[in-house]
């Protein structure tokens, strides 16, 4: 089995919007929120993971400060236990803030690169990954992250 160590970038603005990519399967039309983030190359620390990762999707340079939550599932189907870790990060020149791409791809998944609120998000049809975003994330915010769980265990798949 592969192990994927990946590592994301958990960034809101001043309105407490959380930054986000709507990506796209071109072949099934799936659609999913994410973080900007990726998978570690190999003897790249998990920091500047993030900082390339920003830069690649995002356009914008930023700085991880603190992690936040960790978490790990399996995917069966296509033999990879997916370990990710999330930083609260900064940004200083959100004006270039625009979608990047993903160079490992030919045909890009990201269709879009924002800031999301979490009224939205929570209203919204299109599932995000991991899920914690979805609600405990704002929960978690709104204590500061104080006796917050920092593990995450996702779902494992299967075909």
């Amino acid at each position: 089995m592969n192990l994927r160590p990946r590592a994301a970038a958990v960034i809101l603005n001043e309105a407490n919007e959380l930054l986000v990519l709507r990506q796209k399967n071109p072949i099934t039309g799936f659609e999913w929120w994410t973080l900007p983030g990726g998978g570690m190359d190999p003897e790249e620390s998990v920091i500047d993971t993030i900082v390339r990762e920003v830069e690649e999707e995002c356009n914008v340079k930023c700085r991880p400060l603190k992690l936040i939550y960790i978490s790990e599932y399996v995917d069966y189907s296509i033999d990879t236990h997916h370990l990710g870790m999330f930083f609260l990060t900064t940004i200083d020149d959100i004006e270039n803030l625009k979608v990047g791409h993903d160079p490992e791809v030919d045909v890009q998944y990201i269709k879009e690169c924002r800031f999301i609120s979490e009224r939205e998000l929570k209203n919204s049809h299109i599932p995000i990954f991991p899920p914690v975003f979805k609600e405990q994330f704002w929960l978690d915010l709104n204590s500061n992250f104080q006796n917050h769980e920092v593990y995450q265990r996702g779902q494992t798949h299967t075909n």
